[in-house]
């Protein structure tokens, strides 16, 4: 395959990647990637470091929202790379079963995110483990808050990207 070809092939693709986050699922998933940097701004789900009230002991808010957004980036561009899966009506079933899996392990992954949040925040580590404020060990709970936060959008993500991949690739059989 020459250069040319490659590149004409590049192209095609990109444009179809293009046409489907144009569809109505494709929307939703390019949002739920913006969702955790207007996070930021709008403090839906509660982000602070302990210092100012938060639960999160030496995580940023910067931080966790950008490996959240790189994830989530990650998650649309993995499960549009798996397309040819979708053209199989026999697979469709299933697809839509992983999807509501999605859906709901993300929403437990968030109520568990604010509960521990919440514990953290009202100095769980010090009053139940005898731990100081700026204990080592309280990194523990920061990459668990981290890893539930990013999984909630993660799984969110994955969930709308099936439905659109379902709709969109749906439509060619």
């Amino acid at each position: 395959m020459s250069s040319t070809d490659k590149g004409t092939a590049f192209l095609k693709e990109f444009r179809d990647f293009v046409a489907f986050l144009q569809s109505l699922w494709g929307i939703l998933a390019g949002i739920s990637v913006i969702f955790p940097l207007s996070n930021v701004l709008a403090k839906v789900i509660p982000l602070e470091m302990w210092e100012q009230g938060g639960g999160f002991a030496f995580f940023s808010s910067e931080w966790v929202t950008g490996i959240t957004t790189l994830l989530t980036i990650f998650i649309i561009l993995w499960t549009y790379g798996q397309r040819h899966k979708f053209r199989d009506p026999k697979r469709r079933g299933r697809i839509r079963r992983q999807t509501w899996v999605s859906f709901g392990v993300g929403l437990l992954s968030l109520i568990t995110y604010l509960l521990v949040y919440v514990l953290m925040q009202s100095d769980f580590h010090h009053s139940v483990m005898g731990w100081n404020s700026d204990d080592l060990r309280r990194v523990l709970f920061d990459v668990f808050l981290l890893l539930c936060y990013s999984a909630f959008f993660a799984l969110v993500t994955r969930a709308f990207m099936l439905l659109g991949m379902i709709e969109f690739f749906g439509q060619d059989s």
